[in-house]
């Protein structure tokens, strides 16, 4: 039997998917303090990393499962979807064909809103949340099923701004969240079992985004983003105790044209927040930047070298951390020319190296921390693996074309085929 409505089929087809991506167009250039730039024009090849590798055990991850939400395009309709990706990456790799690179990768294209932060379930390894940047789109995935299970709503008045964490007794899930009227941010408290609101407490500022839990889940670190430029409240990082909403600490930057974005802290308690612009500024020409303080250090943005820090524009959107090497990696998807990756030492606060990326967006780490996981491309989008070690990529590069990329990239050691 012939297929039915073949032009709406023909349509479909022509979204932006794995399958109809060539990774081909990547310009990688590497600059270190005293390095020459090393281009690559060539479309990249998918090989599989030379380094040594422990054994494989065929259900186990070396690499990880890559998790993202992203948005795609239909490029005869401009018809629009918002889809949630899992890739095995180290199916990708071991099906690699040089010719036409089998991309081990399911989609879900019906979650109806930009997946932004993702949360695993610390009880059951193939069930993740998911939540909106300013929005109301909250929703639980069955990785295994590969499908949306369960829907979250923030509340009258109230949106999701796209982070949350489980508490360390599993049994509740936090979220932020603020008042759409007054951007008043407050961390709401749900049954994990059911995802009824139990409770809330402050952030103590506007516009919370980012969140992180140390001190064995008894303390909570939230960025604040603040309010417009014009007159609302200043960006800050906020620590607060769980158990009352009492605020223990709060940093607050000395440039009033960043904002607070997103924070990641080292099992040390080490500091890194990443910059976008303030609300009133452009989201492309504004400077964004990153901040760091090392445990029991001062918090310091960082400056020199001025080259770098400068063409960190628009958002400083991913961060993370490398603990053995004290490295921070930020990703600026509109830094100068085209899109920068930067790498700090979050002890010392110095620059160590950068690479030029079209649009890098997420950054991740392997899971056997081998290498950085960066998914970048505008129009093509793809994904890149850089040596941990050089923090640049393999020779040929160690790349393959993806579904889509959004706003960060999660790694999870499942996935089920």
């Amino acid at each position: 039997m012939k297929p039915q409505n073949r032009g709406h089929s023909r349509a479909r087809r022509r979204f932006l998917q794995s399958g109809a991506i060539a990774a081909g167009g990547l310009v990688i250039a590497a600059c270190g303090s005293n390095e020459a730039a090393n281009k690559v024009h060539a479309e990249p090849k998918t090989e599989e990393p030379k380094k040594d590798e422990p054994a494989r055990d065929e259900n186990k991850l070396i690499y990880g499962a890559l998790l993202c939400g992203g948005r795609q395009v239909n490029t005869v309709t401009n018809e629009e979807r918002f889809v949630f990706t899992q890739l095995s990456i180290d199916q990708t790799l071991k099906n690699r064909d040089e010719k036409n690179p089998v991309i081990a990768q399911k989609l879900i294209t019906d979650i109806g809103f930009l997946p932004h932060g993702v949360i695993k379930n610390p009880t059951a390894p193939h069930k993740v949340l998911v939540f909106e940047k300013k929005g109301r789109g909250g929703a639980e995935i069955d990785l295994k099923e590969n499908k949306v299970i369960n829907r979250i709503e923030p509340g009258d008045g109230r949106a999701f701004y796209g982070h949350g964490a489980y508490s360390t007794d599993h049994k509740v899930i936090y979220a932020t969240q603020y008042d759409e009227e007054t951007y008043e941010g407050t961390m709401v408290l749900r049954d994990a079992s059911d995802f009824k609101v139990i409770g809330d407490f402050p952030t103590h500022g506007e516009w919370p985004h980012d969140c992180q839990f140390i001190d064995d889940g008894k303390t909570v670190a939230i960025t604040n983003g603040g309010g417009n430029i014009k007159g609302g409240a200043a960006p800050n990082v906020s620590y607060v105790n769980v158990a009352d909403g009492e605020l223990i600490e709060k940093i607050e930057f000395d440039n009033a044209a960043i904002n607070a974005g997103h924070l990641i802290i080292s099992d040390k308690g080490d500091l890194a927040v990443g910059h976008a612009m303030r609300e009133g500024l452009d989201t492309r020409e504004a400077l964004g930047g990153l901040s760091i303080r090392p445990n029991e250090g001062k918090f310091k943005t960082m400056v020199t070298p001025a080259e770098v820090t400068g063409a960190m524009k628009g958002e400083t959107l991913s961060l993370c951390m490398l603990h053995d090497k004290k490295i921070v990696a930020a990703t600026n998807p509109y830094g100068r020319p085209n899109g920068l990756v930067t790498f700090w030492n979050y002890e010392t606060q110095k620059y160590v190296h950068k690479l030029e990326i079209e649009q890098p967006r997420g950054v991740a780490l392997t899971l056997d921390k081998k290498y950085w996981i960066v998914t970048f491309g505008k129009e093509n989008p793809g994904v890149i693996l850089l040596s941990t070690e050089t923090n640049q990529a393999e020779d040929p590069p160690v790349a393959f074309a993806a579904s889509s990329q959004g706003s960060h990239v999660y790694v999870h050691d499942y996935y089920a085929a």
